[in-house]
């Protein structure tokens, strides 16, 4: 009986430490990520505090991209979209939406977007978008 007792003692431990060994590998794991995000805080992005305009329906959308929003006003500022920006280099990011009153807007709150910057030339910004597996090209002008 006693042999048993010590087995199921052994037993518990080694389970008890294996949990701890766990734990501490998964505790590694956030501080690396902690600082991967705090890496990514770093970067330069190539958008950063500045206003853009580009064509809808023959209409112009001014853009407004600080370091971590972008806003985009649409009828002379009655209507926007906004959302957070979170730079995965210099040149792309990924834009979570916020919010919007945008009249017949089809996405909600949280939809991402990718954002990459594919080349600048004379005042321009050539990109490419990435939402919902569908992906297009556009051109917006610095102001």
């Amino acid at each position: 009986m006693k042999k048993l007792q010590l087995l199921f003692a052994i037993i518990l431990c080694s389970i008890s430490i294996k949990a701890q060994s766990v734990a501490m590998n998964t505790s590694t794991k956030l501080v690396e990520f902690n600082k991967e995000k705090s890496f990514k805080s770093e970067i330069s992005p190539l958008l950063e505090e500045t206003t853009y305009t580009y064509k809808y329906k023959d209409k112009d959308v001014l853009v407004v991209i600080t370091e971590d929003e972008h806003i985009e006003y649409f009828n002379d500022g009655k209507y926007f979209i906004k959302s957070s920006i979170d730079w995965v280099s210099d040149n792309e990011c990924y834009m979570t939406l916020k919010d919007a009153n945008l009249p017949n807007f089809p996405f909600k709150e949280g939809t991402e977007l990718k954002f990459k910057i594919t080349k600048i030339k004379k005042g321009k910004i050539y990109y490419e978008s990435t939402l919902g597996g569908r992906t297009w090209t556009g051109k917006m002008k610095q102001l």
